[in-house]
């Protein structure tokens, strides 16, 4: 990315991004999510907890490269459009 998509797209994701998740599941499955994960985690050996970390550490690599990739796509559209 340049620098001033850079820019644009750290601002969007800061303030507006939020804005955009469905709110009506967004808060419920947050809760969820924290739920399920402390049952998880109550349960792991130290070489689980490692694999886990891992794990989620990829998936938030993989899921960065998403919001991205859609980013850039709509940037794309934009320019396209305009």
């Amino acid at each position: 990315m340049t620098d001033i998509m850079q820019i644009i797209y750290d601002y969007l994701l800061e303030n507006h991004y939020h804005e955009f998740l469905p709110q009506e599941y967004f808060w419920r499955y947050t809760v969820l999510v924290d739920e399920l994960e402390s049952a998880l985690l109550e349960t792991l050996s130290d070489d689980q907890w490692e694999l886990l970390d891992q794990y989620q550490a990829t998936r938030n690599t993989m899921h960065s490269h998403d919001l991205e990739a859609m980013f850039q796509a709509a940037w794309r559209a934009f320019r396209e459009l305009a």
